[in-house]
Order: structure tokens, then sequence, then C-alpha cells
């Protein structure tokens, strides 16, 4: 009798190659005593023969430009286009041989838009999704909409971890061919001198692309790119120059608030001074009181203006020991644990991405007293001690009990970077500090927490290898010294493909 295959093994099992029972944990890892290894997180791979990649071949030049008759006709559309980019009607009169640029099936492209709907709205609350629908459907979009739409599902693609789709007549769409896309057609389309609020978001979801693949210098540049355009198109004041934009911009006056708060997080990772520095417009009372994800935002921006007084202090005329005292520190720190989130209204994704940025700030105002040697055993402040990194990871946990890899996943790389600064830091303070300093004020151990944490956010370094290593190994060194003793019911196994995938099979 023929046995029964297995629908899909895991991880594990495919790493060494070996047979799986397909059970959580499987046969295999429970007799290899490797069931905390035991996981499904990987996506299923694709069988059969492999699909050809699509390709520009005999659209366009050697080199992946559009070929030259095509860019003289662009060039002469550009001269001749009216004024107002935004009417669509206007542009369907004149040249659209850009469409037959783009072989990307609309299909696709309403799926992921629906996608972004869903999971990523709340973490980028700028686009009307069921007006791109609209238009994606009805096929009446200019040029500047359609860069939109590829930009916001190649970053969608990536942040969510989608596997890449098949588009017919053996093409593979993935989020590398919608970036490459929407970078063609959009050097097509002349976007420096046709400028509206459109080519700003197109260049802030390239930002959120390059940034998910690691690709930091080219992250930094587009989000820069995204800030200077808005300034241009004052949307960095009161007065902003009002461009038709076919109605696919959503709550645009909070637009220059999530490029100016993605910008001063991403430089904080980097190391590096951000681009603008003077005091940002927030959107007025009336418009925060019916609007829940500007008042999101504004929360955000609370929490990096707070954390700007360390590096107000860095640039004041007195010395740096004086300017970055013990004191002035414990101040910044207190500030920040005061900041709350009123979750009343606001998206379980939103509320995780403030307490972990909250956390990691934290963190790192700790880690600078440490560089500056201020820490001390008998310190009566939390902040000056070193078991600090035991209590902003207890408070992370509490703050993201409760969440779902799937309300977590939105986030993307740079979320995942601020929890690995966490862990490592608690990592770190468990093994190089005696456990008698440690434990005395816990009522649990600090592994305890290492241990919680590191599961949280195990399913989300199995696309970092190099941050998964580190952490796994400080991880397992610390819990030798100490076991843990609880799991909190943080972990849940879960598969985030799958996951995304169900919810949306019923969207579609």
């Amino acid at each position: 009798m023929r046995r029964q295959l297995t629908k899909r093994a895991c991880d594990e099992c495919i790493s060494r190659k070996v047979k799986c029972s397909g059970s959580l944990p499987c046969d295999t890892c429970r007799k290899t005593a490797k069931e905390a290894d035991c996981a499904y997180l990987k996506p299923p791979g694709r069988r059969g023969p492999k699909a050809r990649r699509y390709t520009n071949k005999g659209r366009s030049g050697s080199d992946g430009s559009i070929g030259h008759a095509h860019t003289e006709e662009a060039a002469q559309s550009v001269e001749n286009r009216p004024v107002n980019h935004g009417d669509v009607h206007a542009d369907a009169e004149g040249d659209d041989s850009w469409r037959n640029e783009i072989c990307i099936p609309s299909a696709i492209l309403v799926y992921i838009v629906r996608l972004y709907q869903t999971f990523s709205y709340s973490v980028w609350p700028v686009v009307h999704a069921d007006a791109l629908v609209q238009q994606l459907e009805n096929g009446m979009y200019d040029e500047q909409t359609l860069c939109l739409v590829l930009a916001l599902c190649a970053a969608t693609m990536a942040q969510l971890q989608l596997a890449p789709m098949a588009g017919g007549d053996d093409q593979t769409v993935d989020s590398g061919l919608l970036k490459l896309e929407c970078m063609r057609l959009r050097e097509w389309s002349d976007y420096r001198e046709n400028l509206d609020v459109r080519g700003v978001l197109v260049s802030f979801f390239l930002h959120v692309y390059h940034a998910k693949i690691n690709q930091r210098k080219s992250a930094m540049l587009f989000i820069q790119e995204a800030i200077t355009s808005g300034r241009l198109l004052g949307l960095d004041t009161n007065e902003r120059n009002v461009v038709v934009t076919d109605g696919v911009v959503a709550n645009e006056e909070i637009v220059f608030l999530l490029l100016w708060v993605s910008e001063r997080g991403y430089a904080m990772h980097l190391g590096v001074r951000p681009s603008y520095c003077d005091p940002v417009q927030l959107p007025d009372a009336t418009h925060l009181a019916t609007n829940p994800h500007a008042r999101g935002l504004v929360e955000l921006f609370n929490l990096f203006v707070t954390f700007d007084k360390i590096q107000a202090r860095r640039c004041s005329s007195g010395g740096l020991a004086q300017a970055l005292s013990a004191a002035s520190l414990a101040e910044t720190e207190e500030a920040l644990s005061l900041l709350a989130f009123n979750s009343d209204d606001q998206a379980s994704t939103r509320l995780a991405d403030f307490y972990i940025t909250r956390e990691w700030m934290r963190t790192i105002v700790w880690q600078e007293a440490l560089s500056r040697r201020l820490l001390s055993s008998t310190s009566t402040t939390d902040v000056m001690t070193f078991r600090f990194p035991v209590v902003v990871g207890r408070d992370l946990l509490m703050s993201l009990q409760g969440l779902t890899q799937t309300d977590l996943l939105p986030l993307g790389r740079d979320q995942l970077l601020k929890c690995f600064e966490v862990a490592n830091s608690l990592a770190d303070t468990v093994i190089y500090t005696p456990p008698s300093s440690l434990s005395n004020a816990l009522q649990v151990g600090p592994q305890d927490f290492l241990h919680a944490l590191y599961q949280k956010i195990l399913p989300f370094l199995e696309h970092d290898p190099m941050l998964k290593s580190i952490l796994r190994a400080k991880t397992a060194e610390a819990l030798v010294m100490a076991p843990a003793r609880l799991s909190f019911g943080l972990v849940a196994r879960l598969d985030v493909e799958e996951s995304i995938s169900e919810q949306a099979d019923r969207i579609h």
C-alpha cells in the first residue's frame, strides 16, 4: 500500500533534507531533540519546472532602458502634455504608448493593493486603495498613478514577504520586477518636472522597498528625495501647492509627517544626521480629532522630539561630558517612559510601532550612559543601573502581549532591528552581569524575559540569518547559565505566510 505523502515538511527537515511527518513538532525533530527548532515559517516552494522570468527583450535596449524610439515619443509627449497631469481623460487623449511598456497584469496589482489595504494601511495611511482599484479595473489612469501603484505594490510585497506570483506567458512577478518597472516608467514620465504628491509617495515607497532588502544607501537617498520633493510642494507648511492627484492620495495633511518620522528613524539606524531638521507643522486640532491615523503619527512624532533632546545637548556649546550628564539622560528616559498611547481607536500595528520605538529609544539612552561610564550598581535611577535592559525587555513584552505575528509583520525590518537591539542588550546584561544584581528587584529572572522576547521575534529573524545567529548564540549562552522558567504565553507558532494568504483569499 502506498504511504500517504506529507503535504509540507518543517523548516528543520527541509534544511537537513530528511523525512518529515508534517506534525508540530514533527517526529524527526522530536527524536533528535530539536523540538524548539521545529517550525513552518518558510513559504512553500513552487513545484514543477521553474517559470521563466519576465524580461524586457524586444521592448528595451540591452541595458534595460527604454528604446530610442520610445524615448523620443515620451519626450514629445512630455512637451505637449497639458498642465493638469491629474486629468486622466486629457492624458488618455494624448500619447499613451507608455501603456504598452508595462506588461504586469492589472489583476495582480489589484490583488496586492487589496493586501495593502488590509495589512499595511495603518502603517502607511496615505493611499486610497479603493480609488486605485477602481482606476486599475477601468483602465483610466495616467503615468504618475501607475508609478504609484507599482511602487506601492513593490513595497507591500517586500514588507509582507509575499512569494512571487505567476503573471502568465511564463512571467513571474515579484517585488524586484515591480520596482524595476516603476523606475523605468518614472524616468520616462519626467517625474521631476511633473512633480505632485503621487511622485513624493513613489519616492517614499521605493525607500520602504530598499530598506526592506537592506540596501541602506539607496533607501536613505529615496527618503531624502521624498522629503525634498515634499518641501518643493509645500507639504511641510499649511500653504500646500494643491495639485490634482486623481483622488488616490489619502490624508495629504500627514504625508510630510510620515516622511519626517520615517527619515528620522532610519537615520538613527544608520547613525547619520537627518536631512530635515526644521520644526514640523502638525495637523490642526480639528483634523486630529477626526483622524486616528494622524493622531498615531503625532504620537510617534512626540517620541522623536523627546529623544532629540540628547542630540540637542550633543550640539550644545558646552563640553560633551557636561551635555550628556547622568541627570540629562535620566530626564530623557523618564520623559520617554511617560509617553503613552491612546489605544481606543488605533490599529494594533500602529500600537506595536509606537511601543517598539519607545523601548528602543530607552535602550539607546541606556547604551549612551554605558558608553559614558555613568552606570552604577548603587544608583537609585533605573536607567543608570545595569539591570535597566531587563526593565525595558519586560515593558516591551507587556506592550506586545496579545499581538500576533500578522500584526507585527507589516512593520518590516526597521522594527525588527529595534527589537533586536532591545533583546541584544538584554542578552549582554544577562551574560555579563552577576545574577544577584538583577534578580532582587524582579519577581522573575531576566532570562525569562530574554527567552520570551527571543521567541517573539524569532519568526522575523528567519529572513535575516546574521541577526538570528547572533541573538540565538547569546540567548543559548544566557539560558545555559540560568534556564528560563516562563514562556508568558506570548509565542504562537503561526505560519505568517499562510495567515496572510487565508485573509487575502477572503478579500479576493
